[in-house]
C-alpha cells in the first residue's frame, strides 16, 4: 500500500472510539503506528516528512501515557502535548506535500494551504480550553467537530494523493 494511504487510514484511525457500554476503544494507538510507518517510507523524498514520521511516533507515545497513566496530572500534560504534536503533525504534512504540488494542482495546494492553518489553529484551541478555564460564554463546542471534518478532509487529499508516492523502502 502506498506510504500516503497508510497515513490516511491511520488518521482515519485516530478519529474511530467504539463505546461498547461502559468500555471505550480507542484506535489512536493503532492510527499513529500506521502513519508513522507510512512517514518513515517518505523520509528520504523531504526533511519534512522525517519531522511527520517523529512527531507521528511523539503522538503514539503521548497516547500510550495517557492510556496507562494512573495520575491525572499526567495524563493533562500529555494530553496537552499529544495535541502539540497534532499540530506539528498535520503542519509537517501539508508542508511536506505542498513543497512536492505541481503547478496543475492548485486545488490540492489551496486545500493543504488552509489545513495547514486550520487543524493546527483549531488544536491549539482545544489545547488552551483543557488547560485554561475558560467563562462559560465562551463557545469551545465547534472545536471537536471543526477538528473532525478538517482532519477527515486531510485524510482524504492525502489518500488522493497516495498513488503519487509509492516509494518504500
Amino acid at each position: 500500500m502506498p506510504p500516503l494511504r497508510l497515513a490516511a487510514i491511520g488518521l482515519v484511525l485516530v478519529l474511530v472510539e467504539i463505546r461498547l457500554g461502559s468500555l471505550l476503544l480507542s484506535l489512536d494507538l493503532i492510527g499513529w503506528a500506521l502513519a508513522a510507518i507510512g512517514m518513515n517510507q517518505l523520509i528520504d523524498l523531504s526533511k519534512w516528512f522525517v519531522w511527520a514520521r517523529n512527531l507521528a511516533i511523539t503522538a503514539l507515545v503521548l497516547e500510550l501515557v495517557q492510556f496507562i497513566s494512573p495520575l491525572a496530572l499526567i495524563s493533562l500534560l500529555a494530553d496537552v502535548g499529544l495535541r502539540l504534536a497534532v499540530l506539528g503533525f498535520v503542519y509537517c504534512l501539508c508542508t511536506a506535500l505542498l513543497q512536492r504540488l505541481g503547478k496543475r494542482d492548485g486545488g490540492y495546494a489551496v486545500t493543504l494551504q488552509v489545513l495547514r492553518v486550520a487543524i493546527p489553529l483549531v488544536t491549539l484551541l482545544g489545547a488552551a480550553s483543557a488547560v485554561v478555564s475558560l467563562p462559560a460564554s465562551v463557545p469551545v463546542g465547534w472545536l471537536y467537530p471543526a477538528q473532525l471534518a478538517a482532519t477527515v478532509v486531510l485524510a482524504v487529499v492525502i489518500w488522493l494523493l497516495g498513488s503519487r508516492y509509492t516509494y518504500s523502502r
